[in-house]
């Protein structure tokens, strides 16, 4: 299943810090804000259940030693610990097409796209329109590129 955000369907239409990466406990490295928290402390299950960005709280974190998850809501919390890799967005949470052009830069979580039950985050509109292009090539792309960059 494809969906794209209502603001990257309309990106679509109208287009022609301190952070870094840490390695989540999940298996990826994740991109951290200048707090620590992951995904700029965008609760990850939100995307799911809203169907929207959403920014978490710090009632309802959970602490690990690469950064902090942050959520809305306590059942989201609990649905992110139940089942994590379910939950993570796609090449650490860094910009899609960033890295299916082979290098890692930073997203904003409310550039997004739910591709197959799986979210890529975004660092632009341009760079979301560039990837929505060839969604599938790009994805191949990303997933060919990504164990090179996921370390650096």
């Amino acid at each position: 299943m494809t969906r794209l955000t209502r603001r990257g369907a309309l990106a679509l239409l109208t287009a022609g810090v301190a952070a870094g990466p840490a390695r989540a406990k999940y298996g990826e490295p994740v991109y951290l804000d200048g707090r620590g928290h992951a995904i700029r402390g965008y609760d990850p299950v939100a995307f799911f259940t809203f169907e929207e960005a959403t920014l978490g709280s710090l009632e309802h974190a959970l602490k690990t030693p690469e950064g902090t998850w942050l959520f809305a809501r306590a059942d989201h919390l609990s649905k992110f610990r139940a089942a994590p890799q379910k939950y993570l967005p796609q090449f650490g949470g860094y910009c899609a097409q960033g890295v299916a052009s082979g290098f890692k830069r930073i997203s904003d979580p409310t550039l997004w796209v739910l591709i197959d039950g799986k979210i890529y985050l975004h660092y632009s509109i341009p760079e979301q329109n560039r990837w929505a292009g060839d969604i599938r090539g790009n994805i191949a792309l990303g997933e060919e590129k990504w164990p090179a960059l996921r370390d650096l």
